[in-house]
């Protein structure tokens, strides 16, 4: 039972004048347990040493499903209702407590305690976008509350809260903990020619047993979006769902690759510090007036073609017959540059609300690549993107050249799972129809357009959209370079 306290703390409570350390407020151990037991009583601070959040990838991008609060004495007699957890005024759905360890898996009991939460597309992103660099950053602080509700306590050794008292916690960088990423491996690959002098950050996973199993495996590529240059990967590994191309997320794509005893694909994905239709290193668009059938040029053709390369060339067990590359808008052009430049070294392309203007893809480079094995992705809404000046007149023109394995998926709107009635500024009660990413990692890519049924440009409606059968991802895990099958 809480004690009396004098008027003077009491005050100093309210005031909310106690020095804060370790990410919350505390108040010292005595204060903690000598409030009134009173409904009209001051609350308490809650004397929490330190508080973490844990991040995790969503098919917008991050989120914070988890905070892990950590204590000096073991924590006990709280319910999955005990708390109330703000981010700023957002009031966030709390679904379980828990006692954990400081990575928030479950615990049988001790000074940790985990408050996991609902997931929105509007709540709690750990981002901030930059409007200088077009990009987004980490969130220097992440600000929350966490309240004792109503008719509710909980204890703490020999302490004891009740309704009303709180801690107001402030994450910093060195709080974040993201499980998701955890087990990738980063690293950096410099490029220093043609008297550039760059530097990329690139992360790779490997499925579990590809060192034993039947043979070599497969390799996916993924290209961020402009929003996730900069040097550090996770906010590329983030930013677009790239966990969603491993084993441990509920979509899984890698049972399309992990048959005939393979372990599955290994994924790669590589990071600009800036964007990559980047013509000089300084964030300067490449799109920009330049003339028609001319090729649009990136800063980072070369470096990027090096970090590829130098990763299957230290990965003996990646099979280079089956190594595929996409990416989504930023990424996308730059999936088609990699197919202009170095297109005979993949097996398959999936370009997705690709960036690449139609106007700069000359006759000679649709001869190029109409022998490839290509899956467009995009939305007809797609505001940023302008579809008929991109990716749907060249699929046009590839038809037309006699292409064979050329597919397109267009769809009307951008619709998730994760969150089925997301925020947009668009007022539609979906996704910004940009996000034709989210397809893509929710395995979600199951209809195309029938060539045969396309005459011209105008037949190229998400309405005509409708054959079904053969999926992205199982087309793509059959895809080999033609020399594979000698």
């Amino acid at each position: 039972m809480k004690k009396q306290v004098s008027l003077l703390l009491a005050a100093l409570l309210l005031l909310g004048a106690l020095s804060a350390t370790a990410g919350c407020t505390q108040p010292s151990p005595s204060a903690a347990s000598s409030a009134p037991s009173a409904s009209t009583e001051p609350a308490a601070e809650i004397a929490v040493a330190k508080a973490y959040i844990i991040v995790q990838g969503y098919e917008w991008g991050p989120a914070i499903p988890k905070i892990v609060l950590e204590f000096a004495e073991d924590v006990s007699g709280f319910a999955n209702d005990t708390f109330e957890v703000a981010f700023g005024t957002t009031k966030r759905t709390v679904k379980e407590v828990y006692s954990s360890d400081a990575d928030g898996n479950q615990a049988g009991g001790g000074k940790y305690l985990t408050i996991e939460m609902a997931v929105k597309s509007s709540e709690a992103s750990p981002f901030a976008y930059d409007m200088e660099k077009n990009a987004n950053m980490w969130a220097e602080t992440m600000d929350f509350k966490v309240t004792v509700a109503a008719g509710k306590s909980f204890s703490v050794g020999s302490a004891s809260y009740t309704a009303g008292d709180a801690c107001s916690c402030s994450a910093k960088a060195e709080d974040r903990k993201v499980p998701q990423t955890a087990g990738w491996v980063k690293d950096t690959v410099e490029y220093q020619e043609e008297g550039k002098d760059i530097t990329l950050t690139r992360a790779a996973w490997a499925p579990e047993g590809a060192d034993s199993d039947s043979g070599k495996n497969p390799l996916i590529i993924w290209l961020h979006g402009m929003g996730e240059g900069g040097t550090d990967i996770d906010i590329a590994l983030l930013g677009n769902e790239v966990s969603a191309l491993t084993a441990e997320n509920e979509t899984n794509v890698q049972k399309y690759f992990a048959v005939d005893g393979l372990a599955g694909a290994y994924v790669l994905a590589v990071q600009t510090p800036t964007m990559w239709m980047d013509t000089d290193g300084s964030f300067t668009f490449n799109n920009n007036n330049v003339p028609e059938g001319e090729k649009q040029e990136s800063w980072y053709t070369e470096a990027l073609w090096k970090a590829i390369t130098t990763y299957v060339e230290g990965n003996p067990d990646v099979d280079t017959s089956r190594i595929y590359v996409g990416g989504c808008s930023n990424g996308g052009y730059m999936t088609m540059n990699m197919m202009f430049e170095h297109g005979d070294y993949f097996a398959a392309f999936f370009p997705v609300c690709e960036a690449y203007l139609n106007q700069c893809v000359s006759d000679e480079m649709i001869q190029q690549i109409k022998d490839y094995n290509i899956w467009f992705v995009q939305s007809e809404d797609d505001g940023t993107v302008n579809p008929m000046e991109y990716a749907l007149p060249t699929y046009m023109r590839l038809l037309e050249a006699d292409a064979q394995n050329i597919w397109f998926t267009l769809t009307d709107h951008v619709r998730g799972t994760d969150d089925p009635e997301p925020w947009s500024w668009t007022g539609t009660g979906t996704y910004d129809g940009h996000w034709s990413w989210i397809y893509v990692f929710n395995d979600q890519v199951t209809t195309r357009f029938d060539p045969a049924k396309v005459s011209s440009v105008a037949d190229l409606t998400s309405g005509n959209c409708t054959v079904d059968g053969v999926n992205l991802w199982q087309w793509m895990s059959e895809q080999r370079l033609p020399q594979a099958a000698e």
